[in-house]
Parts: C-alpha cells; structure tokens; sequence
C-alpha cells in the first residue's frame, strides 16, 4: 500500500565543488513569488545543499524527454503547498542532479515548514519509464522498495516565523527565534525520503521503523517513530549522537526557538536503510573548506522540527 508522500525566479546553483559520483543539491527559486529568498536566506540554503552533497555518493541516471518519451514534473506549490500541485511539463533534470524548489507560505499554528519529494507524469518506452521512476537505482523498482531515486521535490518555509539565519553554521552563537539552517535540513530529509519514501514504508512496523543500520545504530533495537499516526518522524524519546554529543534526532516533529539541531547518526542510517549511499552517520555542517567526507565537527544544542506529509493519491 502507497503511503504518504509530500512532503523558484532564477535558478541558483551552488558554488562549492562536489566530488565525482555524488548527489548534486540544487535549490531552484523559480516559485519564489514573493521575494522570500534574499541573500541571507540563500546562503544558508547553499550550506545545507553542501552537506548533503558531499555525503551521499549515489550515482543517479538523467531523466531526459524526447519524442514519444515524456516527463513531467509534479510538485507542491512551494508557495501554496495544500493547493492544487504543479505540473513541469517537458522536464528534464541532469545525471546524479537533485533539484528542490522552494518558496514561502502563512502556515497557521506552529508549523515552520513542510516538505517532500516530488512525484511524475510519465510516458514512453518501458526502459525509459523504469528509469524515469528509479533513476537507475533497481531497488525503487520492486514491489518491496528497498532504494529511492527521485527528480527532487519541494519545500515551503513559513513566512510569519521570527527565522535566525546564519551565514556560517559552522559555528554557533546565541540567537532568538528559529534556526533556518535547522529546519531547511530537517526539510530536505524528507525531500531524500525520511517518512514520505515507499523504500521508508516498507520498513515501518507498527509504531517503528526498522531498517538494519538504524537498528543497529540504535544499539539492536527498532526505533520508535512518534506516535501521531503519521510513521514520518523518529520518536522525541531516541536520542541520536552529533557532533559527539547525544541530542534528540533532527528528523523528530517539533521545533524550540533559540536552539540548533543536527543530523545525528540515526538520521543518517535511516537515509542510508531507504538506499542512500551515506559516507558518513556523523556529518553536521559544511567544512570550511569543502573535501570529500571531510566534515568540520562541534558542539551543538538540541532543537526540534516540524513537518506535514502529504498522502500519495
């Protein structure tokens, strides 16, 4: 059974260089119709792009329409994302290339943001609906997925939260309100599948996910998901390691103002379970200078985050 799946005027690509066979990130601002994302707010985009970048090694084929093979790409309105989705028609994405639209929204309650990834329409010869689906990744082909390969997806950010935006997360200082850094990775997990992944929900059993290295991270035993009916969060009981420290893991569904959360290795396993190629539990924040599974590590807080899923029709 499907299960949930969520969850812009030039495009921006990142700046840093990636190493060869790694996923390239790229946030498109082409939805961005109101002018949310400033510099200030790309730049933190860019260092989330890097982390994720630079740690996960899949090799993902391109998807590209022609002739009786077509593709469009279908999304979430990064500006509207409980409205009616958007259609790409005649798109097109490169080898190993992820791209997240984002854009802003007046979310009601405490919701900061939401987000997922995309879906399609596709059409055309066999091998090319097989790779347009997978991304030559075969495991999100079987009937119990075991890999996940999407074209990218959205995020929407709230646009009536006080946002702290940090121009180098590699270091912390004391702030008020929301952490962006935060959140944006907590979103762009659930673009790469955490909770919105058939290869996730294939693994959920009851009220626990229980892909191998999770479970062995966690000391042998399956991790509690939150009990909201949702299975698209780690429970806020676990407790994940970061930057040497234990902290509650990012991808649990609240948010405090004034605190920094990372990506702790239970995080990462998890992306790794649904068929990541991961280089590292331990990744946090962009190194200064950007190398290939070398990552600047420091001490950090505990935060939380929140994210809605969307149901797959």
């Amino acid at each position: 059974m499907k299960k949930p799946l969520f969850a812009a005027s030039a495009v921006v690509f990142a700046t840093f260089s990636i190493p060869a066979q790694a996923i390239d990130v790229v946030f498109d601002y082409t939805y961005d119709t109101a002018g949310f994302f400033t510099s200030d707010k790309r730049v933190v985009l860019d260092q989330v792009a890097q982390v994720f970048s630079l740690n996960l090694l899949d090799t993902l084929t391109a998807i590209t329409p022609s002739g009786g093979n077509t593709f469009a790409a279908r999304l979430y309105n990064p500006q509207d994302p409980f409205g009616t989705p958007l259609l790409i028609n005649n798109f097109s994405i490169p080898e190993n290339e992820i791209r997240i639209f984002v854009g802003s929204h007046a979310f009601g309650g405490q919701t900061l943001g939401v987000g997922g990834p995309g879906f399609q329409s596709v059409s055309g010869s066999t091998a090319f609906i097989n790779n347009a689906l997978s991304r030559g990744e075969p495991g999100a082909l079987t009937t119990v997925e075991t890999d996940f390969g999407p074209w990218g997806g959205s995020i929407s950010f709230g646009t009536n939260i006080n946002w702290y935006f940090d121009s180098d997360v590699s270091t912390v200082e004391g702030f008020s309100g929301f952490d962006f850094y935060t959140v944006a990775m907590h979103e762009t997990a659930h673009v790469f599948g955490f909770g919105t992944a058939d290869s996730w929900f294939d693994a959920v059993v009851g009220d626990t996910f229980t892909g191998a290295v999770t479970t062995a991270t966690n000391g042998g035993a399956a991790v509690a998901l939150q009990g909201d009916g949702s299975d698209a969060h780690f429970a806020t009981t676990l407790r994940g390691v970061a930057n040497g420290s234990q902290q509650i893991p990012l991808l649990s569904p609240f948010i405090p103002s004034g605190q920094r959360r990372y990506m702790t290795d239970l995080d990462w396993a998890a992306l790794d379970d649904i068929g990541w190629e991961v280089a590292s539990l331990q990744a946090t924040v962009p190194a200064p200078i950007p190398e290939p599974r070398t990552w600047a590590m420091m001490l950090g807080g505990v935060l939380l985050i929140g994210m809605m899923a969307r149901r797959r029709a």
